[in-house]
């Protein structure tokens, strides 16, 4: 009796879990997750600027073997999360930091902000908390390069994430160690309580900002000149583990040379998510334009860049092409497929630099190119460098290094930076999935390296530092010296 009333007792178990197994699988509704995945494609092929380059050959990824996978995942999924998490499987398929699946918002009316406070008003940590100066409490540096034997630190009383110093190699030579956390002056929090007595004199906030920035530059400007003038061999820039920032890693290359540095050519995205950023700099040159009355040859270049602004706003209404083919195949980065992207000007701002020598000062002012602002800095540094690099390398950062590789101002060195390349030129609302109320956050542009393909692909080191197996990171450290050292004396 006991045993049939045991076998009783498990066929009832079977049952129930038989029965809430097939209850869950139809709780998931797969037509609604099927119409949000085709949403989200549509959405990519839409507004994702960087769509047509992960379908080529050279990005390394397989749309068509995503899409396949999604589509099985889909089909399987048992409940809501691991529909969601098929979704999120997709696009980290894509290996693009910038592109992701956000959560959804709660429902309900928000209730309007409460007044800013005037950071002037405020002592200098209130008064930089409220400019918006954040202190994340972490300083990220990719390898300990301070506790090398013969380090000297520079004066880092700014701020001590601005960290610089003199590395005295074992032959005799001397390396100037800069290290950047971030391309963003709002991340110094130490800089700002250093500048606090000029900010806070400041008219606007904005200029507060404006300030901040210019007294960023500065002091890795001024680190650099010491460099200079303490007669060190060559520059170590590291950016490792650097998450990027704002359009300073453009800017800042000019502090390491004397010689034009060109900008990447920028492109975003052929449908309404591009529109912002075109039209603010079309109303940027259209303004020169108009209301400055400049000389002959600087007209003739505003007009023209603004002739070009004006076309890709124009081809934002046209028909698009049909970028569907990316789920079916991949094709040439450069072979005159379909890409829904048109030119923006440069990464350094509408107009190209070399030709804004001849420009008026009018132009700095509405920074129409934006690395004028620092021109007094440029060239504080006018000797080798190196950019160590790794895979936490990301956005601004990357383009600091393919700016600094491209016009041939450093040599990279470590291993190949994140690959997230450009990300939002413009910040606008994000478009939801219609059943997940998932929230899509798609990168809008794309920065083009010199050899014209998609700087989204990472920067590959020209002095590759691949970490060994029981290798330390101080034993690192040194075998990265010792490689800068070798590449000095090559070259």
């Amino acid at each position: 009796m006991a045993t049939m009333r045991w076998m009783a007792g498990l066929l009832m178990a079977t049952g129930m879990l038989w029965a809430g197994s097939t209850s869950a699988a139809a709780a998931v509704d797969r037509d609604a997750w099927q119409a949000d995945y085709a949403v989200l494609k549509a959405a990519l092929q839409d507004d994702y600027a960087h769509l047509a380059w992960m379908a080529s050959h050279g990005s390394g990824v397989d749309l068509p073997a995503l899409d396949a996978r999604a589509q099985r995942d889909l089909a399987e999924a048992r409940n809501d999360a691991q529909a969601t998490q098929a979704l999120r499987s997709f696009l980290a398929g894509f290996h693009d930091g910038h592109l992701a699946l956000l959560d959804r918002l709660d429902a309900g009316g928000t209730a309007p902000p409460p007044p800013a406070a005037d950071p002037r008003a405020l002592g200098p940590g209130a008064g930089c908390s409220a400019l918006g100066v954040a202190d994340e409490g972490r300083h990220d540096f990719s390898l300990p390069l301070e506790t090398l034997p013969g380090y000297t630190p520079l004066n880092s009383e700014a701020d001590p994430a601005l960290r610089a110093g003199i590395l005295a190699l074992p032959e005799g030579r001397k390396v100037g160690v800069l290290r950047l956390h971030e391309f963003d002056a709002l991340r110094y929090p130490g800089l700002c309580h250093a500048l606090w007595p000029q900010l806070r004199h400041a008219d606007s906030i904005d200029d507060m900002r404006a300030l901040l920035v210019n007294g960023w530059v500065a002091v890795i400007a001024g680190s650099l000149r010491r460099f200079q003038q303490d007669g060190v061999d060559a520059v170590l820039v590291d950016v490792g583990d650097n998450p990027g920032g704002d359009d300073s890693g453009d800017t800042l290359s000019r502090l390491f040379t004397l010689r034009p540095v060109t900008s990447a050519a920028l492109l975003v995205c052929q449908s309404a998510a591009g529109r912002p950023y075109l039209d603010e700099q079309f109303e940027r040159l259209d303004d020169a334009l108009r209301h400055h009355h400049p000389a002959a040859t600087a007209h003739r270049l505003l007009a023209a860049e603004r002739a070009r602004f004006e076309a890709s706003r124009r081809a934002l209404s046209l028909p698009a092409c049909d970028l569907s083919w990316v789920w079916q195949t991949q094709q040439a980065w450069n072979g005159g497929q379909c890409r829904r992207l048109v030119p923006a000007g440069t990464s350094g701002g509408p107009l190209p630099s070399p030709a804004v020598d001849t420009l008026d000062d009018f132009l700095i002012a509405h920074r129409l190119d934006w690395a004028q602002d620092f021109r007094h800095h440029w060239g504080a540094w006018r000797g080798p460098v190196y950019v160590l690099t790794n895979s936490n390398t990301a956005s601004s950062a990357e383009m600091f290094a393919a700016r600094m590789q491209d016009n041939h101002i450093a040599r990279i060195i470590g291993t190949p930076s994140g690959g997230y390349g450009c990300g939002f030129m413009s910040a606008g609302p994000l478009r939801q999935l219609p059943h997940s109320h998932l929230r899509m956050r798609i990168p809008d542009c794309v920065r083009l390296r010199a050899d014209g393909t998609d700087e989204v692909a990472g920067i590959t080191p020209d002095l590759p530092l691949t970490p060994r197996a029981g290798e330390g990171t101080r034993a690192r450290a040194q075998r990265l010296m010792e490689t800068v050292a070798e590449d000095i004396t090559r070259h």
